[in-house]
């Protein structure tokens, strides 16, 4: 039997957990179990605290009935410093046209990587749009054709070093190590479960916390994105500081959106909208337009922010929710839990994965762990 595959995502507010058992001879995986764990207090500085959020990802662990060991993790992050481009990148093959081989592919990432990535960042995502040659062009896998040299369009997201290295540190302080840290935005999409939607256009929206993700799928590729440094965190903030109120209060007011009774909460949710709708305008340049918007993340529950979308954008939108959690009655936690069961569908979409091999590091980070606690307590 091979070893189930755990899932973490880490957002500003919670931290959610999934738990697939992969399939034996066909792709897919059974879902065993899921948590979701929010943060005890909001901060918009939650990783400074790394003992508040690898004590989440500890109680989530728990909370879902695994009755092996298990070491690593699929991990799914957002940032509000991610910072998405285009990037085009060149490389020479021959004097006369030869195959286009994997080898070039890799050098073609390479390169666009050089182009793409600062001294202080690390790429998070690198998506292959197309490629142009002697006689091609927009050809996603060109492998077997014959060019010169090889051009490429990449999509590429970067996040802070600083970001990435605390983010690990919060999974391995709670005895996991990253088998791979993933963009959540593409996590959505494959949430779903189902293969024809990954063939269409779609516009996917992610209203965390602190940030808002938006994102335009070609056939499954994310091929344009933009990251709004703001979410339902933020909102509430602000409500709070110009209504003098708890920040329970606020979340409460934040929820309500544009019915809220009070004109000064609707002035200011419209106004953050209004700050979402430069992102969408931005995202949709590019023709034609997608077949479904797809909304996630907390922002999705706002009264009113699903029918807001389709009036700007004149896309049917929709709840961005996994089928496998249609049997649970609390929709806040079907959202919050599709980012980290479309990490699972991503892993195993193609075929069950090979059997992973024990971490050499993992008895080490057992024992800091320990030493850590023994500190604190004595």
């Amino acid at each position: 039997m091979k070893p189930p595959i755990v899932a973490v995502d880490i957002g500003s507010t919670k931290v959610a957990c999934a738990v697939g058992l992969p399939r034996e001879e066909a792709p897919g995986f059974e879902l065993v179990g899921s948590s979701l764990v929010p943060y005890p207090s909001f901060s918009e500085a939650w990783l400074d605290d790394p003992l508040m959020v690898s004590r989440a990802i500890e109680q989530a662990l728990d909370a879902v009935p695994v009755r092996t060991d298990v070491h690593r993790a699929l991990v799914g992050v957002t940032h509000p410093a991610l910072t998405c481009e285009q990037v085009r990148a060149v490389v020479p093959l021959a004097d006369e046209p030869m195959s286009v081989r994997a080898q070039d592919l890799d050098r073609l990432r390479e390169r666009a990587l050089d182009h793409a990535v600062g001294i202080d960042r690390e790429p998070l995502l690198v998506e292959r749009l197309g490629c142009s040659g002697n006689g091609f062009d927009g050809v996603h896998d060109p492998r077997g054709l014959s060019a010169t040299r090889l051009t490429g369009a990449f999509h590429v997201v970067t996040m802070p070093l600083a970001a990435r290295r605390a983010i690990v540190q919060v999974v391995e302080s709670a005895g996991l190590e990253v088998a791979r840290l993933s963009y959540t935005l593409p996590a959505l999409l494959a949430s779903l479960g189902d293969e024809s939607a990954h063939q269409r256009d779609a516009l996917v929206v992610d209203v965390g916390g602190l940030t808002t993700d938006v994102g335009l799928f070609r056939e499954g590729r994310l091929c344009v994105s933009e990251v709004v440094p703001a979410g339902g965190v933020t909102l509430a903030a602000t409500i709070a500081k110009h209504l003098q109120v708890t920040m329970d209060h606020a979340m409460t007011w934040s929820l309500e959106g544009a019915a809220c009774r009070k004109p000064e909460v609707r002035s200011l949710v419209t106004r953050a909208w209004a700050r979402l709708e430069r992102a969408l305008n931005a995202v949709l340049k590019a023709a034609p337009r997608p077949d479904v918007a797809l909304v996630g993340g907390r922002g999705a529950l706002l009264d009113g922010f699903v029918e807001w979308l389709e009036r700007t954008t004149g896309i049917p939108a929709t709840l961005g929710r996994s089928p496998r959690t249609h049997a649970l009655t609390d929709l806040s936690r079907q959202v919050g839990l599709s980012a980290v069961i479309g990490l699972l569908e991503m892993s195993t979409a193609v075929s069950p994965p090979a059997r992973p091999t024990p971490s050499l590091r993992f008895f080490n980070r057992v024992i800091d762990r320990s030493r850590a606690i023994l500190t604190e307590y004595f």
